[in-house]
């Protein structure tokens, strides 16, 4: 239990340190030969924060998410207006200035009223701890499938090696047999038959080829290290998965409330609500003020010029035909929309961490009985076979029946390790908080 605590702990402060800043997404630097030719799960979940593609996407939301913070305490800039009016043919001499037509000088500010400066950037502000909250759980979800990937990459390559052992052991009982038979020691039916045992293996030795090709393509995509892709190789070995595979009970472990992802759905909802207070404000009429200073100079050629004169005026919007009664109500089934999608969101995290408990629970169970059932009987019955077949005591399809059982029960205790870590990462994944 103190160990899955201290890796959530840890967990929970790698992103903070991630999200704290809310900056770009870091460059993915390439991967050299040697780590991938010897992968570590610390080196690949690192890589993880700078080279996944949805970690680097929520990145660049974040950042678009901070620049509208900006915008949205920005108000209405002021409107200059210049124009020329009551213009002719003999505008007299002099400058610019003291020419006779009317010069006009404007500028027209709009003052926004009814709080919606600070509402406006309230329901930014929000939307961008939703951001970052999204960016969170983006990280928290990537680390999932690196882990999961890493994981699944050692349970196919440890497949692959011990389905080509198992070739091998096929091929040199095939030859073997053949020169019984030769020798006159055995029946033909008995070579045939290792024959086609040593091609069922070598059909199963090339799907477990594949299997690691589409291993290392998928956690390849997720590192950015589509380059080495033949060639990645993971380095650290499973531990035991009773100590992988977390405690059951929920004692101990954090509130839904702080998953990145249901504080995202808060922090949306949040936001909702201030933009229907926003929305509401629009009914606070906004003033208009213009200030406008005219000069219609007096010249030779003008003498009814009536000087410099200044005015003021204030406008001010008329709800006539509508009183935004739309979009209150469309700020109304936003805010409903948004404590659905924060309701589901609990829901999700709640089921989300019961199937990762019990999923942890049933692959403990499972690696119990791969490892300390399966495995022995399956050894004790094979090395039996082998023995009683030596001396003429059964038969040889005895032989391949317990050959076979004995590889399905090693490639069973490969998957069951897998199964454990994956579990683990999952529960672990499934725990994670965002720091209070």
């Amino acid at each position: 239990m103190n160990s899955v605590r201290r890796r959530m702990r840890f967990f929970s402060l790698l992103l903070a340190l991630f999200v704290g800043s809310g900056a770009h997404a870091q460059e993915c630097t390439p991967l050299t030969p040697a780590v991938a030719a010897a992968l570590t799960l610390a080196a690949a979940l690192d890589r993880t924060r700078a080279c996944h593609p949805d970690v680097r996407a929520a990145a660049g939301a974040l950042a678009a998410s901070g620049a509208d913070v900006i915008t949205s305490a920005q108000g209405p800039n002021p409107q200059l207006t210049v124009g020329a009016g009551s213009l002719s043919r003999d505008l007299g001499s002099g400058s610019w200035w003291d020419k006779t037509f009317d010069h006009q000088i404007r500028v027209d500010q709009t003052i926004e009223r009814g709080g919606k400066p600070a509402l406006r950037r309230a329901a930014a502000e929000s939307l961008r701890e939703a951001a970052r909250a999204d960016l969170a759980d983006a990280l928290r979800r990537a680390r999932l499938g690196v882990a999961q990937g890493y994981h699944e990459l050692a349970a196919a390559l440890a497949r692959r090696d011990e389905t080509a052992a198992a070739a091998e052991l096929a091929n040199d009982a095939q030859r073997a047999q053949s020169l019984r038979v030769k020798a006159g020691d055995a029946a033909p039916i008995d070579a045939t038959r290792l024959m086609l045992d040593a091609i069922r293996v070598q059909a199963d030795l090339r799907q477990a080829e594949a299997d690691v090709h589409a291993a290392r393509v998928q956690l390849s995509t997720s590192l950015g290290a589509q380059d080495w892709v033949d060639t990645l190789r993971p380095a650290d070995p499973w531990a035991q998965s009773r100590d992988l595979i977390p405690a059951t009970s929920p004692a101990g472990f954090p509130a839904i409330d702080r998953r990145p992802d249901v504080v995202a759905a808060r922090m949306r909802l949040t936001a909702a609500e201030q933009s229907r207070e926003l929305a509401r404000a629009q009914r606070v009429r906004d003033v208009s003020v213009g200030l406008q200073f005219d000069r219609y100079p007096v010249s030779a050629t003008n003498s009814s010029g009536s000087g410099n004169t200044v005015s003021v005026s204030f406008s001010v919007p008329l709800f006539v035909r509508h009183g935004l009664e739309g979009e209150v109500a469309r700020a109304e089934a936003d805010v409903a929309n948004a404590r659905e999608a924060a309701r589901r969101a609990e829901l999700a995290a709640q089921s989300d961490l019961s199937q990762a408990r019990s999923r942890a629970a049933a692959a403990a169970a499972r690696w119990r009985l791969a490892t300390d059932e399966l495995g022995p009987a399956a050894e004790r019955v094979a090395a039996g076979a082998e023995l009683a077949y030596r001396r003429g005591a059964t038969s040889l399809l005895d032989v391949l029946d317990a050959r076979r059982s004995l590889r399905a029960a090693r490639i069973e205790r490969i998957n069951a390790e897998s199964d454990g870590a994956k579990a683990a990462a999952e529960f672990e994944a499934a725990s994670s908080a965002l720091p209070p």
